[in-house]
Order: C-alpha cells, then structure tokens, then sequence
C-alpha cells in the first residue's frame, strides 16, 4: 500500500513542484494588483525662517485617503504621513495653502492622494521682544483689621518674546493667583507667571517673588469746629471762616484716643503787611501715626488791621 501512494506522489514531482511555484506566483500577481482605499491622518509641519513665528499651532492633522494596489499601499500601515511647509523668508501675514503629495517627501506618485479638506490658512509674524511690568494677582482679603500696605515683586519687569503684532496688546504680565485669606503677618510668596492667555510667548523667567508687607487696616475720622488761628503777625487780624473740619486717617487704636485740642488750624501771617486783605491756604498739625486727609475749607480770608495787639 505504501509504495503504491510514494509512487504516486514521485509520479511527474517536478510538474508538480512547478505548478505550485506558478499557483504562488499567480496568487502574488493578483493580490499585487488588487486596487485599495484606506484612510490616513497627514500631520502637516510649517517651517518658518529665522525670526519669525506662526501665529498658531505649528502642526496640523489634516484626513486624506489612499488609493493604490496592495503592495504600494502596504508599506503605510507603518509609516507616519507628514506633510512639511516651508514659508519664504521674509512672507508674512495671513498664508493660504494646499496641501497635496508634492509636500510629502518621497513620495510614490503611483498613489493617489485625496485630502479631504486640502486648504489650510495660517498667519506669519516677525519675532519681537518687549520689556512689561509684572503686576500681582491677589486672591481673597486678609485677617480682620489688616490690609495689605505694599507690595515688592522681583523682578518687576520681564522680557516676553513673540509675534510682533501681540506684543503691541501687551502691556503688563500677571502672577498666577496668589491666597492672602485671613493674613496676618507680612509674607513672601514664590509664584510663577500667569501664562494659559500667553501660549506662543516666551518669558525670560517664568517665576517671580512677591513679598507682600501688611499693616493694620486705617480709618477715617471727621473732627468739627477746629478754631483757625492766625501766627507770625504783632497785628490785629480776622480770620474767616474762623472754624474748620478736619479729616485724619490712622488704625482705629490711634484714633480712638485724639482729641480734638491736639488738632491745630492755622495762617502764617509774618509776611503779610498790614491794611490790606488776603486769602490764604489754612495748615494743619495733626498727632503722630496720623494721615491729614481733608480740610474744609481748604482757604481763609484773613485782614490784617494797623493796630498792634496786645500781648
């Protein structure tokens, strides 16, 4: 039995064997030959020269498809599809382009390339730089009774550098939020520059120092019917209005033990001659620790008599 089946397998082997080389060989032909349509993402770099800048992402994905046989479209189940744009030197403002295969390197023009939305619009600037104060971004109010008096922040300028026609709108950098909730004690705060509205600016350095210095929280307060009095004059003088309002700011812990006898109104009358009458401003002394705030009437009108006072 067995030598009859070997008989029949060695009977014409090398027909056989070659049958099965041209069966392969047909096999490859057709699939080699089978027309195909597979759809690919195209990620589209834009090279801009020296000192200039895209206004915009600078890669782009744009959808295509790919029709061509089996074997040219087999080697892009691997390889990435980029698309390269290179702006002229010196080109700016607003650039309308077309991507196609001729921006693909290398590429097998037995393919066919369709892009689905093959226009692409993209905005060249030139590449500035410019000096900005840099201005604290605070959050929340400090402890009862204190308010934040200054603010030192190093460095308070910084370089931003990109297109040309944002730096114009730029007029100062803000720090990322900084929390004085229920602050009590002056503090310095290590924070970094406010950056999400500035994507495509470079900073010269993206973290600052701000050291806030807190003081007691001042109020108003409105002292009536200070007499004006009138110095430097050996004359009879009249002063009118002869009472004045007067307005301080200090912490609630000064103001609270002022009198109004420690507030003085006056006129320096040395330099005015007498017989005739003026009008002149009235100045105050007010008690340490205090800010003079307001004086109403800021002026007087003083005459100043022949007579000589009595002493």
């Amino acid at each position: 039995m067995k030598p009859r089946i070997m008989n029949s397998l060695l009977r014409n082997f090398w027909y056989k064997v070659w049958a099965l080389v041209l069966a392969c060989l047909f096999w490859y032909i057709v699939q080699g030959e089978e027309i195909l349509e597979i759809n690919r993402r195209i990620v589209v770099n834009i090279k801009v020269p020296e000192g200039q800048l895209i206004k915009g992402p600078d890669t782009l994905i744009l959808d295509a498809t790919l029709r061509g046989s089996r074997v040219l479209l087999g080697d892009f189940s691997t390889r990435p599809l980029e698309a390269t744009i290179r702006i002229p030197e010196g080109k700016t403002g607003q650039i309308r382009y077309r991507i196609d295969r001729e921006h693909i390197k290398n590429w097998d023009n037995r393919i066919k390339l369709t892009v689905h939305e093959p226009y692409i619009t993209i905005y060249v600037d030139d590449k500035s730089s410019k000096k900005v104060p840099v201005r604290e971004f605070l959050k929340g109010v400090p402890a009862e009774g204190y308010i934040i008096e200054k603010s030192i922040i190093k460095p308070n300028m910084i370089t931003i550098t990109g297109p040309k026609s944002d730096l114009v709108k730029i007029e100062e950098v803000l720090t990322s939020p900084i929390d004085v909730s229920n602050l009590s004690t002056s503090k310095s705060f290590e924070t970094k520059i406010a950056a999400k509205d500035l994507p495509k600016l470079e900073l010269s350095t993206d973290t600052v120092n701000v050291n806030l210095m807190l003081g007691e929280q001042k109020i108003n307060k409105k002292f009536s019917s200070v007499p004006v009095v009138v110095v430097g004059s050996d004359h009879v003088t009249n002063v009118s209005p002869q009472m004045v309002s007067i307005v301080i700011q200090g912490t609630p812990g000064v103001l609270s033990f002022i009198n109004r006898s420690e507030l003085e109104a006056f006129i320096d009358a040395r330099d005015l001659p007498p017989g005739k009458k003026y009008n002149r401003p009235i100045q105050v002394k007010i008690p340490p620790d205090t800010v003079l705030i307001e004086t109403q009437p800021q002026t007087a009108a003083i005459e100043v008599f022949n007579q000589k006072r009595l002493n």
